[in-house]
């Protein structure tokens, strides 16, 4: 929990719960995603730090109170109530646009007491959850944390004189756009460089040429066309591999093999491979790999590797395509014109399937490659070896600055918010009246309070005997008939949390939830996308 006492001392503290109302929106079920009149709202993956994404807002409906009590206004701040751990409590800022705009039960809302300008409250908060505060009480389910509404109103909240808060926010906007603009440039660089590589091969091995016809010559390019298949030697053809490597073997007797997702950009990650027993390995000797080998990936990620010597012998599975230089052609230069954009390209037109979109072995034979003498070839290929490192270079320094920089954005956050630019702010604006108008902005925030407190509420009126207000009944457990019932009606994907509260499920059910999960998924009856470090989707298959 923070300490109180590291505010600057002429500064007033009050709960959270009083600095303004906080409240959670509209739980998601089948009676509201369904039918005329359904509206955007947000969810978790729409509130990111000090942004909203609205990108992919999903829809329900919401009735004329619930319109009321759930729809943004102007100066709203969103906070992630379910997340990982790390990321609970994320904050943004509503600013009116659209201008139609709703939340769901994983965001709560913290709309400012006229006292507290929200910008001010959004540095708070993403001080917060960058301390730590948030993580420190948030309650977890497996691998979802909770911040809590009660727990998150009892939380501190800094009450400077509004002057203050005016210079503090201006500070931190002033930073933020600094930061912002150094991103965005950064973010330019390195989408520029990742993809002149691929430009890059083509200048260097097409010119402004189009891919041959296997069997022809190109006098422009001084070169040959071919097909893989015939550019491999005859007793080792284009193969996959291990069908089903069964479990991993740690201990000496284990092959390893390289997946899919080993495959990096030009290299293997060999530090994560697996390892199968020596009895499927021999299964699959076919497809057994020796040094200097190119590995195409051919489920999802068309990225390309040359078998290192440390990898003599290993395996690979069925997601990638072994492809062994013959005598008429460079390893280096082969893998540069699979690198290449036109050839990558070449295998993007023939991709099949969309949630796991794959390759045919056939259309990997028939990919034409162009054959020059095998000088040409190697210096060809050392040329490009030089280039892309050189770019690859570029994109791991803007990385790393981009890294520091976060580093920086967190360090000015937490300043503003109530470390040192917050103390050396406080000291410079009426010294003289601080504490005073500090305290005038809490009496005012908890006279607001009580007499919120005091309203009287209106009675409920007695339900009708004809229509019984139906009572929802948590489930203890849940089966894959009910998860892909769910998962049909949503009609798009959703992340767990989404699907958990869907099903109506009680906490103590999360373990069976995931259980089935992971069920369903290795029967290949759901897909669950990781389009980034945070997020979840799960769609059925139909």
């Amino acid at each position: 929990m923070i300490d109180a006492s590291i505010y600057p001392s002429s500064w007033e503290v009050c709960p959270v719960g009083e600095a303004g109302e906080a409240i959670v929106g509209q739980q998601r079920s089948p009676d509201t995603t369904h039918g005329n009149g359904l509206l955007p709202y947000l969810r978790v993956a729409n509130v990111q730090d000090d942004a909203l994404d609205l990108n992919d807002l999903t829809t329900m409906r919401f009735t004329g109170a619930a319109r009321e009590k759930y729809r943004l206004r102007d100066g709203d701040v969103l906070l992630c109530e379910g997340q990982s751990r790390e990321l609970v409590g994320r904050a943004a800022l509503y600013r009116g646009e659209p201008e139609e705009l709703y939340f769901q039960n994983t965001v709560i809302r913290f709309r400012p007491h006229s006292e507290i300008l929200p910008e001010f409250a959004l540095i708070v908060f993403r001080a917060y959850l960058y301390s730590g505060v948030f993580s420190e009480i948030a309650k977890s389910t497996t691998n979802i944390a909770h911040l809590g509404l009660n727990r998150f109103r009892s939380l501190p909240f800094p009450v400077p004189s509004r002057a203050t808060q005016e210079a503090i926010v201006d500070t931190a906007r002033s930073i933020q756009s600094s930061i912002d603009a150094s991103l965005s440039g950064l973010a330019s660089l390195t989408y520029t460089a990742e993809r002149m590589p691929a430009d890059m091969r083509d200048l260097a091995l097409l010119g402004d040429r189009p891919i041959g016809n296997p069997g022809s010559v190109d006098p422009a390019l001084s070169c040959k066309w071919l097909a893989a298949a015939d550019v491999v030697p005859s007793d080792s053809p284009i193969v996959y591999g291990i069908h089903q490597p069964g479990p991993d073997i740690n201990d000496a007797t284990g092959v390893p093999y390289i997946r899919g997702q080993d495959l990096r950009d030009g290299y293997i990650a060999a530090d994560s491979l697996k390892h199968t027993s020596a009895e499927i390995a021999e299964q699959y000797s076919r497809a057994q790999l020796s040094t200097g080998d190119v590995l195409l990936g051919i489920i999802r990620s068309l990225r390309v590797a040359i078998v290192p010597e440390e990898l003599d012998g290993a395996h690979i599975t069925q997601g990638t395509a072994r492809i062994r230089p013959g005598e008429e052609i460079d390893s280096s230069y082969l893998a540069h014109w699979l690198r290449s954009g036109s050839a990558q390209a070449w295998f993007r037109s023939r991709l099949r399937g969309i949630n796991m979109p794959r390759l045919n072995l056939r259309d990997v034979q028939e990919l034409p490659v162009p054959v020059r003498k095998i000088p040409d070839q190697i210096r060809l290929g050392q040329l490009l070896d030089i280039a892309t490192e050189a770019l690859e270079q570029i994109v791991e320094d803007a990385n790393a600055s981009v890294g520091r920089l976060r580093a920086l954005e967190r360090d000015a956050v937490n300043s503003c918010a109530y470390g040192a630019v917050a103390h050396a702010i406080t000291k410079r604006v009426a010294p003289d009246r601080q504490k005073d108008l500090a305290q005038l902005a809490v009496s005012r925030i908890k006279a607001s309070s009580s007499m919120a407190n005091a309203t009287p509420k209106p009675r409920k009126r007695a339900a009708s005997k004809a229509a019984p207000r139906k009572k929802v009944t948590l489930q203890s457990d849940t089966n894959s008939v009910q998860l892909l019932a769910s998962l049909s009606r949503a009609g798009h994907p959703m992340t767990p949390e989404d699907l958990f509260r869907d099903l109506e499920l009680e906490d103590s059910a999360i373990d069976s939830f995931f259980v089935v999960l992971r069920k369903l998924s290795h029967e290949g009856k759901i897909t669950i996308h990781r389009p980034n470090d945070s997020d979840v989707h799960i769609e059925r298959i139909p």
